[in-house]
Parts: C-alpha cells; sequence; structure tokens
C-alpha cells in the first residue's frame, strides 16, 4: 500500500524497520511487557487509516476479481484498504488494524473506539473493562497465522500466482508461491525488488504495481 501513502517495513533504506527493531516494539512479549511503548510506535500506523485511500493497483485487484480473474486476494496487508477498493474473497494472512481484541475477555472493538480509548488513558494505554488491554487483530511477531491453512489451500488451488509489491522476505508466507510452483500452477511477480523466487517465475515485473495493474486490467477488460 505504498502507493497509498502507508510506509513499507522492508525497502532498503526507508522501511520501517530500518529504523526499529521489530521484536523490541511489536512482538507479542513487547506488547505484553510494555503496552506503553508498542502503543507509541503503533498508535500512528492506526490514525492514518482514515486519512488514506485505496490506490489504483488496489482498484485494479477489485476490477480483476469482479472480471473473474482474480479467485482469492492473500495480502499480508493490515490496512484495510483491499476492502475498501471492493475486493471479496480476503484473506489476511497478518490480520487487520479494523479491530481490536482484548487479551483477557476476547472483546472486539473498532479501530475508531480503539483510537479513543487510547486518547482517554493516562498511560495512552487501551484498557477494557475487565481490566485487560485492547491488541489490534493484526499477527504480532511471535504469533501463529489464524488463516495460513486457507492461504496454502489456495495457494496449491491456483493455475496462476500473481505476487504484487512483496519481496518475499518475512516466513511463513513467502513460501506460498512456491506451493502453486509445486502443483503445477505458474507465477509472476511484480515488485521492484528481487525475490528468491525470480527464476522460478514465468514472468518478473520490474515496474510500479499502480502503473502495471491498471494497464493489465484495462488489456483484459477490453478482451
Amino acid at each position: 500500500s505504498t502507493g497509498s501513502g502507508i510506509a513499507d517495513f522492508r525497502t532498503p533504506g526507508k522501511g520501517i524497520w530500518e529504523k526499529v527493531d521489530p521484536f523490541k516494539v511489536t512482538s507479542i512479549t513487547a506488547f505484553e511487557e510494555n503496552p506503553q511503548r508498542f502503543y507509541h510506535f503503533y498508535r500512528p500506523r492506526i490514525e492514518i487509516l482514515s486519512r488514506v485511500s485505496p490506490n489504483p493497483a488496489h482498484k485494479a485487484i477489485a476490477r480483476l476479481e469482479e472480471m473473474g480473474y482474480v479467485k482469492y486476494l492473500i495480502t499480508q496487508n493490515i490496512d484495510n484498504l483491499h476492502q475498501r477498493a471492493g475486493s471479496k474473497k480476503i484473506i489476511e494472512v497478518h490480520g487487520t488494524l479494523r479491530e481490536a481484541i482484548c487479551r483477557k475477555c476476547g472483546k472486539m472493538i473498532s479501530s475508531e473506539l480503539l483510537l479513543k480509548k487510547i486518547e482517554k488513558s493516562e498511560e495512552k494505554v487501551p484498557y477494557c473493562e475487565c481490566g485487560g488491554v485492547f491488541k489490534p487483530n493484526v499477527v504480532l511477531f511471535g504469533e501463529m497465522l489464524p488463516n495460513l491453512d486457507n492461504a496454502i489451500y489456495q495457494s496449491m488451488r491456483a493455475d496462476l500466482m500473481l505476487n504484487v509489491g512483496s519481496s518475499l522476505q518475512v516466513s511463513p508466507v513467502n513460501m506460498l508461491p512456491q506451493y502453486c510452483l509445486d502443483r503445477g500452477g505458474k507465477l509472476i511477480i511484480v515488485n521492484f525488488m528481487s525475490t528468491h523466487l525470480d527464476y522460478s517465475a514465468e514472468v518478473v515485473v520490474k515496474e510500479d504495481v499502480c502503473d502495471f495493474l491498471p494497464a493489465v486490467a484495462e488489456v483484459l477488460r477490453r478482451k
């Protein structure tokens, strides 16, 4: 979602993890040990969601789904922009910032209410009525991926997988294209950075996804 103005995590020289050790800030251990420090880092990432919009790549993927070309969208994004663009069949392998869950009682609240609770709290930590702390419903370092099995299943069924804007560095999601390849599927990679699967792809495109995907959608629309 960099085309929408959201910073990515791993781009050399400007990714978020170039400045912050994720295990000290965004691991489940870090959250439990120091939720105040966690929210000092995470709060701006939640707040920005109300100020950004789906970009041309998000919208193109939604159009490709509407035309029947995209059967499932497996995303590491947690920003809800695919849904806002119109995509329906989405597997969010890293969760979502749309909502938060209490670690003690399991109560769910919206991100809007989460921000209000942070603002009202003297510690800037969103507490639940039960005394527990709300955690964004995202997968932190050290947590299991709840939707991974479905992502693997859909990858194995795919005739063609389009890897868009991912450097394929984050395990185990970076192995999903291999499941597709192992079952005889084809792989197309659209990413500025090289990946460990470039040599296995049918096509590697070093273009901006916000330019390339709308062009693909338009060509297919005219067929």
